[in-house]
């Protein structure tokens, strides 16, 4: 995967959600894909997680970790041709596409 897209679309687990925020900001598609230990997606975060973490009282220094969604959609390479009913059903703007073992191999984007 291009490194620019990478760094547009990921964040590790254990940066504040204030660097979320920012990173969210400026990618315009609402969340991004956690990453923990050598880069393994463990997840992700959205504004509205975020917005609910700050509403039940969590700091900007939270860490993502705290916070991020664990139950998170992604393909894998062999049914990337789902995205676009995934994307008509539901909410979410970016799918990680991740290889067997659960590293970023792709992203595709709604928009």
């Amino acid at each position: 995967m291009d490194k620019n897209k990478m760094l547009k679309y990921t964040i590790n687990e254990e940066f504040p959600i204030l660097d979320a925020m920012s990173l969210i900001e400026e990618n315009e598609h609402r969340s991004l894909i956690v990453l923990g230990d050598d880069d393994v997606v463990v997840g992700t975060i959205s504004d509205g997680d975020i917005r609910k973490a700050i509403l039940r009282g969590e700091l900007l220094s939270t860490k993502i970790r705290n916070v991020m969604n664990l139950n998170f959609i992604f393909l894998k390479e062999s049914n990337i041709d789902e995205a676009n009913r995934i994307f008509a059903k539901s909410r979410i703007f970016l799918i990680p596409v991740l290889d067997e073992d659960n590293k970023i191999i792709d992203l595709i984007e709604s928009y």
